[in-house]
């Protein structure tokens, strides 16, 4: 749009508007032409009106000369008639107006004057009281002049009273006529002016009202026509286009806001990832690069870190630079710890500019060099208190203003580094502690292993050679050697289950138990344990009793698949530390039954309990119970850490419940093997 045709439609739209102007005024001239229509035949009609009532009243004087000329008029005297006739020739001569009217009422009034002295001057009329009874003149000879005059003077009152309603009546018609045409005007002028209206100024505000329906109903295209209208319409229609511009720049802002914030996100999550770190960072930075409109974004951290890591991505086109810490790496180092501490970045919009003002520091310089970057963004990466390392973006086509949208970009993007190299931390120090505890776990295996064996080999010698001392073997042995012997075997059987239960922990812990996995009836491997353990209840003083459901073992409900051995020694472990800490005169019960596609296999005593605080750490290998402990019971707290593992890589589970002083009860649940349909 030219300046010229701008102005056109600003001249255009004034002219419309001084045109409207314009038809108001003559409007209103109109108006005031009728009303003065009006008031001028208001005007005429009471001067016609007062004309009529003049010539009436000449018409009445005229008559009361006649009258007073008369014989009505003589009663008095001739003297008083004459006076009478000059007050009426008065009286009517006051009213004539105009030469014609004037002349009639005089010959009127000389006619009346001359008819009263010539009956005055009659025979028998000298003197009044002469002429009392005088005969006066005949008829017609006097009087006729008098009448004529009067009929003549009445005539014309009568034909001008006629040519002044004539006039009347014409002016009337004009003055209608006038005030006719004159509102026919107003109205052809009102209906104009309307239309005038309408185009000048109901069509543009219409079309202002729809054009903010439409930007209301989320038509953002839609502008008013800012040039037709008076000077309040146009303007009216340019603000609306200026709020409608305004509301484009704030909702293109608001996308560009979410749009890096959905950058950032995804960005974000790539520089985090702890799996392939250097793949997913190059990504990231591919992302950030692409979405934020820049021509280089790198990534380095500092080089003594064990994870530090390093990523850089261009535009296609650009050559490679140095894209390191430069040779300035010392000062960059603590300005960076500086921008950390400090919450700030680097921001120069005019790379070039910066380094020749007095501003710049030798990194910007060593940048510029290395880079030949025009704008660049440098945004501290840190982990905890200590800037690791930073994250670079540059632009080499021109100058460029940085957002502060895409500056906070950025420093989320910095800020996910700095998490990520935490977490690379973290994997890392985790990877190695996993490691050293592998190393660990192969020392203790090796150890339990080699010390089982060395150990075993001396106490089955030692078990041997107590054993043939106490038959005799060496000769006869007395009462106090022979309980002796009988503490070192008793110890010495300690120490081997001592011994085996070290290496069953082992082996369990090392894996699945070792051994062929075939059906085991479990009802029958419970008979064993307690038949087992009777001697150990007999010798406590405790009763012993076992409870089989043998419908469910009728019906193989109480047959596991496993390992057998493994499955007897986890039974055992727990009816033996039923027996050990169950006082003299109680009692054990060893269950098995079948609940809910699983066998169950329930230890119940009457024993010393278990302090309810101390629970937690039943399966903790080497566990005591404090109370356990204080009676010295023996033991060395393996049973039911060796019970759970078991049980466990049998897909089953061990449950304990226990009340201080009242007893214990231990509930293994191992799954039923899954029938297959038979054919």
């Amino acid at each position: 749009m030219t300046r010229a045709g701008t102005r056109r439609r600003c001249v255009g739209g004034r002219s419309a508007a001084v045109g409207l102007r314009s038809w108001l005024a003559v409007l209103v001239v109109l108006l005031v032409a009728v009303a003065g229509a009006g008031g001028a035949a208001l005007v005429v009609s009471d001067a016609h009106s007062a004309e009529a009532a003049r010539l009436g009243a000449l018409a009445s004087a005229s008559t009361d000369l006649v009258l007073a000329a008369s014989d009505a008029g003589a009663a008095g005297g001739r003297e008083a008639q004459l006076a009478r006739v000059e007050e009426a020739s008065a009286a009517a001569a006051a009213l004539a107006v105009g030469a014609a009217e004037r002349a009639a009422v005089q010959r009127e009034a000389g006619e009346a004057r001359a008819w009263v002295r010539a009956v005055g001057a009659a025979p028998g009329g000298a003197g009044v009281a002469g002429a009392a009874g005088a005969s006066r003149p005949g008829p017609g000879a006097g009087p006729v002049a008098l009448l004529t005059a009067h009929q003549d003077l009445v005539d014309a009152v009568a034909q001008e009273a006629s040519a002044l309603h004539e006039r009347e009546e014409g002016a009337r018609s004009a003055s209608l006529a006038v005030v006719g045409l004159v509102l026919a005007g107003a109205l052809g002028l009102t209906l104009l002016l309307a239309v005038r209206v309408r185009r000048g100024l109901v069509e543009p505000l219409a079309d202002v009202a729809e054009v903010l329906g439409g930007l209301t109903a989320g038509d953002h295209d839609r502008r008013a026509v800012a040039d037709r209208g008076p000077a309040e319409v146009r303007a009216v229609a340019r603000w609306v286009n200026a709020l409608a511009d305004q509301g484009d720049l704030a909702r293109s802002a608001q996308e560009r806001a979410g749009r890096l914030r959905r950058l950032a996100t995804e960005v974000g999550r790539l520089a985090r990832d702890p799996v392939a770190p250097e793949e997913s960072l190059a990504e990231a930075l591919r992302l950030l690069g692409e979405g934020a409109g820049v021509d280089r974004a790198w990534v380095r951290l500092a080089d003594d870190d064990p994870v530090a890591l390093h990523a850089s991505w261009a535009r296609p086109g650009l050559p490679p630079v140095s894209e390191d810490l430069g040779r300035h790496a010392g000062e960059l180092g603590r300005w960076l710890q500086e921008a950390w501490d400090a919450q700030s970045q680097f921001v120069v919009d005019d790379l070039r500019a910066h380094s020749e003002g007095g501003e710049s520091s030798a990194g910007s310089r060593d940048l510029l060099a290395r880079t030949g970057a025009r704008a660049a963004v440098v945004v501290p990466v840190g982990a905890g208190e200590a800037a690791v390392g930073a994250l670079v973006v540059t632009c080499h086509d021109g100058p460029r203003t940085w957002t502060d949208e895409e500056v906070a970009l950025l420093r989320s993007v910095a800020a996910d580094l700095g998490r990520a190299t935490v977490v690379a931390r973290l994997l890392h120090d985790s990877e190695q502690l996993v490691e050293r505890l592998r190393e660990l776990d192969v020392r203790k295996t090796t150890f339990l292993a080699t010390v089982s064996h060395e150990l075993r080999t001396p106490l089955t010698s030692i078990a041997g050679y107590v054993e043939l001392l106490r038959e005799g073997g060496a000769g006869e042995v007395s009462d106090g050697v022979d309980r002796m012997l009988a503490v070192v075997e008793r110890n010495t059987v300690r120490l081997r289950v001592l011994i085996e239960d070290l290496l069953a922990l082992s082996k369990v812990e090392d894996g699945a138990p070792r051994g062929v996995h075939q059906p085991v009836a479990l009802g029958d491997l419970v008979r064993d344990v307690v038949t087992q353990h009777r001697g150990a209840a007999g010798d406590g003083g405790l009763v012993l009793e076992v409870e089989i459901d043998l419908d469910a073992e009728l019906v193989g409900a109480l047959q596991v698949h496993g390992d057998a051995a493994s499955l007897r020694r986890a039974v055992a472990g727990l009816v033996s530390n039923a027996v050990k800490f169950t006082p003299a005169g109680g009692r054990v019960w060893v269950r098995a039954r079948s609940e809910d596609a699983r066998a169950v296999v329930e230890v119940v005593d009457t024993g010393i309990g278990i302090p309810e605080a101390e629970q937690g750490g039943l399966f903790t290998r080497f566990f005591r119970a404090t109370n356990a402990s204080a009676l010295e019971v023996p033991g060395a707290g393996l049973g039911l850490a060796i019970a759970r593992s078991v049980v466990e890589h049998h897909d089953g589970r061990v449950l304990i419940t226990s009340v201080l002083g009242e007893g214990t009860t231990a509930r293994v649940e191992l799954p039923l093997p899954v029938l297959s349909p038979a054919g």
